[in-house]
């Protein structure tokens, strides 16, 4: 695998970049957050998407901090093709929440996957390699080259044998155990099965279900002829029961015919009666109505004559009372409703003069609330000067404490990223303040030691004497070293101390910048006020001269309404008085028109009872000819009472009754004997169906044992095949492992002797289970965790190269397409003896075929020895970063 272009938009500190890559070493630097590692970690996500995040981190992590979406494109050569990967990200900045939301596999320009998953799995076929692998052997991250050291023995074995791709054979040979030990399962349950059926299949036998079959359908035969001749016999009773019933059912049709028009003449005699009653109620009626009549007409003559109407037409009488009674009605009402109008403006005129009074009055109270109110506003707006005489010179002194900072007022409103430059130029001191003290560490470590071995005189080794050896040389050269370190550490602390100064004296611009824009905003605050206050007075002027206004008008209405009301009060006496008259005289008319009307009502009354009388007369005729209506039907319905007796005389209901009980008892009794005869046959019918069933069962248990032998013989094949692959999977595993931890131990010792020529250590050994031991010249075994912290790093690239090496043969020992080698601040925990060392390292990998090695460092001696260099800034103002190709 061979990376061609990256590019990027909106990731960590990264706006926008788009950056080629060259076959050979490759080296990007820069100073500590500048944003060197985010490539590698761009790279990283790019081929595995979201796989490289661990629990700490989430995706809104790796995006640019205020951006809504972000990308990252990867372009690559693999096996003669160009491949091209995209991952698309979304972010929410104000929830903090993202996601990936696109995932783009071309090869050569054409669309092999876009959906995150199914790309995921292309990538990690075509890399032979998941994320994990990817990190443990391609991607030596910062802070992580010693995993494989630090490792657990198990872990460690787990790790190598996954980058070698052995895990896939201990995957199948998992595989190939469960499938034998499920046909194992398959093969006792199917013996069981064979050993249940088998004994199924005697049981049936044993029992002779042919023999029993054919007895059952003899049986059956018998039973169906005996239940046709009992069908017979049966029919014969059932014929005879409802000839008898017949006979039966018209007699007692004959009795309740009799019953009937019995009831009938019974019915008829009391209407006749009652009909008698009724002529004897209705004459006694008449006599009453007769002399109730005379009551009313003499009642009719002594009116009249009292009201002196005893002649004439009453009714022309009666209209002449009514019309004089509504002339006098209408002469009431129009002087009523006269009095009413008046009364009303009268009252109208008294309600006018209190709403007067009430106005007046609630006028002079608002003119002097308006009074109060006016005052207070001009009280209130004169303050409101006087703060902002206090605000102004408040500003004025603020101005004057800036003059000593050197700033202006102009200059306030960028403090804010002035104050975020000084704060970057100070991380970025206390950052080289880190690397400085680690670097003086490490050469004080170095000098203490060499100082031990000085201080004996002699080598511990091959006791050559040590004077004006290279120890001392070097010795001499970390001395001056550390010195100018602490020179440089001195000078640090000093710009330092005058950022420290500049911060101070920025967050107190910050402070006053805060007091201006604080005042500026109650100024301009007040000056509303203000103009709100004038606004209000104004309108309160113009209110109190409206409201004294108003009072003049209200007094002149006053004297209007107190004349008007005085006239009016004659007016209504006149009225009083002629009303008075008028409902006297209507009194006497309605005395006549009610006697009037009461003789009318007599009248009516009588002529009334008249026509009562008239029909209850007619009322006794109608009944008389009813009575001699119910005679004659009586008659006829006493003519067929003596038909129905004769017609009733030719049956003997007794004997009839005792047939039909014994022609019932025997229908019931040959009933009975069919049931059982039929419950017989169905008895007989379910086991002949029984037997069949289970003679049915017999081949269905011969056919299924013959399957199930069948199956024990195929099974039996297949445990066997199982076996045979389980132990095959072990011997693959067992041998490649044995031949890479041979390759492995041999690449390892060729790059550890190259690395440690002339060194006090001999070789490294690598035994099965992917343990490491280092041997000194001497034969000493040391672990490789005891080396110093440089030792340890280097061995820890040597064993992770040695990886990458066998890797890149592949299984048949051709080349496999790995991607980079890729180094993330190598260099980190080395002095300049092994970072020349390490720079052997690089070398030698490329010498061997590494078409590709990428390197982030800000180490002087990697950046000379690279092929090409890029260098990544860091703008302070804006927070992006930017690279340039040396």
């Amino acid at each position: 695998m061979r990376i061609k272009r990256l590019k990027i938009e909106n990731i960590r500190s990264y706006k926008e970049l788009d950056l080629s890559f060259q076959d050979g070493v490759t080296v990007v630097s820069g100073v500590n957050g500048s944003g060197k590692s985010s490539l590698l970690e761009a790279c990283f996500t790019c081929l595995f998407g979201s796989k490289t995040l661990d629990k700490d981190f989430v995706i809104s992590d790796i995006i640019r901090k205020g951006a809504t979406k972000a990308s990252i494109t990867l372009e690559f050569e693999q096996n003669g093709h160009d491949y091209s990967v995209e991952q698309f990200f979304r972010n929410d900045p104000e929830k903090g929440r993202a996601s990936n939301t696109g995932a783009i596999l071309r090869r050569d320009s054409e669309i092999l996957f876009d959906q995150p998953t199914r790309t995921y799995d292309a990538i990690r076929s075509l890399l032979s390699m998941d994320e994990e692998a990817y990190r443990n052997c391609v991607y030596i991250r910062q802070g992580e080259i010693d995993v494989l050291i630090n490792s657990k023995p198990k872990d460690r074995q787990k790790m190598i044998d996954d980058l070698l791709q052995l895990g896939k054979l201990e995957e199948y040979r998992e595989r190939a155990s469960s499938a034998r030990i499920g046909v194992g399962r398959h093969q006792k349950d199917t013996e069981r099965r064979i050993r249940e059926v088998d004994a199924a299949v005697r049981a049936i036998e044993d029992s002779n279900p042919a023999e029993r079959l054919a007895e059952l359908r003899t049986l059956s035969g018998n039973l169906e002829r005996e239940i046709f001749s009992l069908n017979e016999k049966r029919d014969r009773a059932l014929s005879l029961k409802e000839e008898t019933l017949k006979k039966i059912a018209e007699f007692r049709e004959l009795a309740a015919r009799k019953t009937s028009v019995q009831s009938q003449v019974k019915e008829l005699a009391e209407k006749k009666d009652r009909a008698y009653l009724q002529i004897g109620s209705a004459e006694k009626s008449i006599i009453s109505a007769r002399n109730a009549r005379e009551g009313i007409l003499d009642r009719i003559r002594e009116t009249r004559s009292g009201h002196g109407f005893e002649d004439g037409d009453l009714e022309v009488i009666l209209s002449g009372i009514e019309s004089g009674e509504r002339s006098l009605r209408d002469r009431m009402s129009g002087i009523s409703k006269n009095r009413a109008v008046l009364e009303k403006e009268q009252s109208n005129l008294a309600e006018s003069l209190a709403e007067n009074r009430k106005q007046l009055g609630e006028l002079e109270r608002s003119v002097s609330q308006g009074k109060e109110k006016l005052a207070g506003l001009q009280s209130e707006a004169e303050a409101a000067r006087a703060r902002i005489v206090q605000l102004e010179e408040k500003r004025s002194s603020v101005i004057a404490n800036l003059e000593p900072l050197g700033l202006t007022v102009e200059k306030l409103d960028n403090i804010e990223e002035i104050f975020d430059l000084v704060t970057d130029q100070q991380k970025n001191l206390h950052g080289k303040e880190k690397e400085l003290t680690v670097k003086l560490s490490e050469i004080q470590e170095r000098m203490k030691r060499s100082g031990d071995l000085l201080s004996k005189g002699k080598c511990p080794t091959c006791m050559q004497d040590l004077k004006g050896s290279c120890i001392e040389e070097s010795t001499a050269a970390d001395s001056q070293k550390a010195k100018e370190l602490q020179a440089e550490m001195a000078a640090l602390k000093k710009k330092q101390e005058s950022l420290d100064s500049k911060l101070g004296r920025v967050r107190e611009a910050r402070t006053y910048r805060n007091d201006m824009e604080t005042a500026g905003r109650e100024i301009k605050s007040l000056e509303d006020t203000i103009k709100g206050l004038e606004k209000v007075g104004t309108e309160y002027r113009s209110m109190i001269a409206d409201y004294d206004k108003r009072k003049e008008d209200l007094s002149s209405r006053r004297s209007l309404i107190e004349e008007s009301s005085g006239g009016l009060q004659g007016r209504i006496q006149v009225l009083k008085q002629e009303l008075e008259a008028s409902e006297k005289e209507h009194a006497t008319s309605m005395k006549l028109i009610e006697a009037a009307r009461k003789v009318r009502m007599d009248l009516l009354e009588s002529d009334r009872i008249r026509a009562d009388i008239s029909q209850t007369e007619e009322r006794i005729s109608g009944l008389r000819e009813m009575i001699s209506i119910f005679d004659s039907q009586i008659a006829e319905k006493q003519e067929s009472l003596r038909e129905i007796d004769s017609r009733s005389g030719g049956f003997d209901i007794d004997k009839l009754q005792s047939l039909l009980r014994d022609y019932e008892e025997a229908f019931g009794v040959i009933s009975s004997e069919i049931e059982r005869l039929h419950k017989e046959r169905e008895s007989v019918s379910k086991q002949a169906g029984m037997l069949e069933n289970e003679l049915r069962r017999l081949e269905e248990q011969k056919a299924t044992l013959g399957r199930l032998n069948n199956r024990v013989e195929y099974l039996n094949a297949i445990y066997a095949d199982a076996e045979e692959l389980e132990a095959m999977y072990m011997r693959i595993r067992s041998q490649l492992r044995s031949n890479n931890i041979g390759a492995l131990d041999t690449f390892i010792n060729e790059i550890f002797a190259f690395m440690y020529t002339n060194n006090a250590y001999s070789h490294v050994r690598l035994d099965a289970d992917y343990n490491l031991t280092v041997f000194e010249k001497d034969g000493t075994s040391l672990e490789p965790r005891l080396l110093s912290g440089g030792e340890r790093a280097l061995f820890n690239l040597v064993l992770r190269c040695a990886i990458y090496r066998l890797l890149s043969l592949g299984v048949a020992g051709r080349q496999a397409g790995l991607p980079p080698l890729i180094m993330d601040e190598p260099t980190v925990f080395l002095d300049r003896g092994h970072v020349n060392q390490l720079i052997k390292l690089i070398d030698m990998m490329r010498d061997i075929g590494v078409g590709q090695i990428l390197v982030v460092s800000h180490d002087e001696s990697l950046i000379d020895s690279a092929d090409h260099v890029f260098t990544v800034e860091k703008d302070p103002v804006t927070n992006s970063s930017s690279i340039t190709a040396k």
